[in-house]
């Protein structure tokens, strides 16, 4: 776990019929508690920041049985402790094995009436029958990308295969079948290749731009006994979050790619200090405003600092009601009025 995750960690025990105890990892997101886990630990490959590499650090590797994951999963749903299952691997195998053992633990919840949220993890190359039989399953797949391109994946990830054909075109695949952006995710390595925030967000567009709605960013840690350890220094946390704010303007806010690369600095890096990220484009583009709330567009309403996509639509129904006024205005806007106001013609 790297620096400030430990806080959403925590171990639930569950007491199987033969009276073992298994320990099982919980993961507190957003949503609520997940058991988040590998199936296995053991990996064949060695990608050069990755703990669970092909001779890592690690020296003991974890292994579920399908059918002990399954019984704890259940446990711990019926128990109201977790809402759902995150499940991923290590790479141990060819992919189609490897997502069949994964699969396998998706049929026997759902057959079990297992109703809660399952989310898959799938591994490169996995065959397209597979990705279609994951969808069927689950509530979320994903193919984690891990770098930008071709070539900054080969160098952190030498033996993983092609990121344009193991990785990329599953992933697009997967974007297209699911036909819900909300239902298809990846995720990013940030700095383990160096790469600049430009060249994420200009990937990030282009993902979001493919159907692929949610993208993980993952600030670089590095971990002892690994080969990029002494090459990479860590990635602030701080950079990670600019990244999750500039996806949400490009797939919330209807923001133009060129407008955020607008704000970059001579390196390619978006700004970790000030404001929220939508402010400081703002700024940049003073061009965009005064935007007057009785006439402006959806895309122009959501520009403006303090009014997202669920307010701005609030206006713009209130304006064809015939009712917006500047005291309709402030009570929709609450205490977002301040920061808007001064970016609002009335």
């Amino acid at each position: 776990m790297g620096s400030g995750m430990a806080g959403k960690w925590s171990v639930a025990h569950v007491k199987l019929e033969d009276l073992e105890v298994v320990e099982a990892p919980i993961y507190r997101s957003t949503g609520g508690p997940i058991l988040k886990t590998l199936l296995s630990q053991a990996c064949r490959m060695d990608c050069l920041y990755c703990p669970y590499r092909v001779g890592g650090p690690l020296r003991e590797r974890s292994v579920w049985s399908p059918e002990k994951l399954v019984r704890v999963t259940l446990e711990l749903w019926r128990r109201g402790e977790i809402r759902g299952l995150f499940l991923s691997s290590g790479f141990y195998g060819d992919p189609e094995v490897v997502v069949e053992a994964q699969l396998e633990v998706a049929r026997r919840l759902r057959e079990a009436g297992f109703k809660g949220y399952l989310h898959l993890r799938l591994m490169p190359g996995t065959p397209g029958s597979l990705i279609r039989e994951a969808l069927r399953l689950a509530d979320r797949v994903g193919v984690n990308l891990e770098s930008v391109g071709p070539a900054e994946f080969a160098e952190i990830a030498p033996s993983k295969g092609s990121w344009s054909l193991d990785l990329m075109s599953k992933l697009m695949y997967a974007a297209r079948v699911a036909g819900n952006p909300r239902r298809v995710d990846t995720q990013l390595v940030v700095g383990a290749a160096g790469e600049s925030d430009e060249e994420i967000l200009k990937l990030t567009a282009s993902l979001v731009k493919g159907g692929v709605g949610i993208v993980h960013y993952s600030p670089y840690t590095p971990v002892p006994g690994t080969p990029l350890a002494e090459k990479r220094p860590p990635v602030p946390k701080r950079r990670a979050q600019r990244l999750y704010e500039a996806l949400a303007l490009l797939r919330d806010y209807g923001m133009s790619l060129g407008s955020i690369l607008d704000i970059l600095d001579e390196r390619g890096m978006l700004p970790l200090a000030g404001p929220s990220l939508k402010e400081i484009v703002a700024r940049a583009h003073p061009e965009w405003f005064p935007v007057d709330p009785h006439t402006a567009s959806l895309e122009e309403l959501l520009r403006v600092p303090g009014i997202g996509p669920r307010t701005a639509r609030e206006i713009i129904r209130a304006r064809r009601e015939g009712r917006l006024d500047v005291y309709v205005l402030r009570r929709i806007l609450g205490p977002r009025w301040r920061r808007a106001a001064r970016y609002l013609a009335f």
